[in-house]
């Protein structure tokens, strides 16, 4: 019975979109065909609809699907608990894994720069200068002079501050001897005996009145023997050979304890003034004295 009403209802379905597709064409309508195929499913599908909601409601409602149903939904929603745990776990391990990342870079950086600090710091330093030792000065032992001489030593005498001398213009070994004792008494002093220029043949007599003082004298004080200086000019230019032959022979036989010093060879070399050839200007007799402190350690006084 029931098919049969389906089939009825079908036609008279089916009867109505013939009937409606009829009065469209007659009346000219211009829908669309598209608007007339929605509007006839929609008519058969409210038919089909009804139809089935009178059937489902003719048959007993079995209750089994839907307990299938809520198992069904209670082990998806399991499953998507689960899924959502494993989501959870791994986005927890992957932050984990992204905070050691970081924290080993940021160790890495934290190590690194340091280093390139003391590099820095290290290139930065300046090298320490040595303090510079300061020599120790060392003092004089004589700081007082005695000249013993000629015209010459006259003049060194007048041209030179703080000294004394013992001298004679034209003075000859001779004259040496004759003051010999007196000279001999002297303590603590620097004594510089120049002598020879007179009387340039006499060295042997010279060497022998030298050799004669006594031991005390050179030992008390600081004995010197000057060279003879040299001359100029064409009148006593001259003498210069025989002035290096007095000074070589001299300087070969020096008492024990007593001291040479050779002016003449400095002067020759840096250059000397003379007023007459022989007599030395001021600056020269200057030059000589300072030539003289020097040789004792006294560098520091000046003429």
């Amino acid at each position: 019975m029931r098919g049969m009403e389906k089939k009825r209802n079908r036609l008279i379905v089916f009867l109505l979109i013939l009937s409606l597709v009829a009065v469209q064409i007659v009346t000219g309508c211009n829908k669309k065909n598209e608007d007339l195929y929605q509007f006839v499913v929609t008519s058969t599908t409210k038919s089909e609809t009804s139809e089935e909601s009178e059937t489902e409601a003719a048959e007993p409602t079995d209750t089994r699907p839907a307990e299938t149903t809520e198992s069904e939904t209670t082990e998806s929603e399991t499953t998507e608990s689960e899924t959502t745990e494993a989501e959870t776990t791994t986005k927890a391990e992957a932050k984990q894994e992204t905070k050691k990342a970081t924290t080993k870079a940021t160790t890495k950086k934290a190590t690194k720069a340091p280093t390139k600090k003391a590099a820095k710091t290290t290139t930065k330093k300046k090298k320490a200068t040595p303090t510079p030792t300061k020599k120790p000065t060392t003092k004089p032992k004589y700081t007082q002079y005695l000249f013993v001489g000629d015209s010459r030593t006259v003049g060194l005498d007048e041209a030179v501050d703080g000294i004394s001398s013992i001298a004679k213009v034209g003075a000859k070994v001779t004259y040496l001897q004759s003051v010999m004792s007196d000279v001999t008494k002297t303590r603590g002093k620097n004594v510089i005996f120049n002598f020879g220029v007179n009387d340039l043949g006499n060295i042997s007599k010279y060497i022998s009145v030298y050799k004669s003082m006594p031991k005390e004298f050179i030992q008390k004080n600081n004995v010197i023997i000057m060279s003879v200086n040299p001359t100029d000019g064409s009148k006593y230019g001259s003498w210069n050979t025989d002035i290096d032959k007095f000074n070589k022979k001299m300087k070969a036989n020096l008492p024990s304890g007593v001291k040479y010093l050779d002016t003449n060879s400095t002067l020759k070399k840096e250059g000397f003034s003379t007023r007459d050839g022989v007599h030395y200007k001021a600056v020269t007799y200057r030059r000589i004295a300072q030539l003289v402190f020097n040789f004792c350690g006294d560098k520091n006084r000046k003429p």
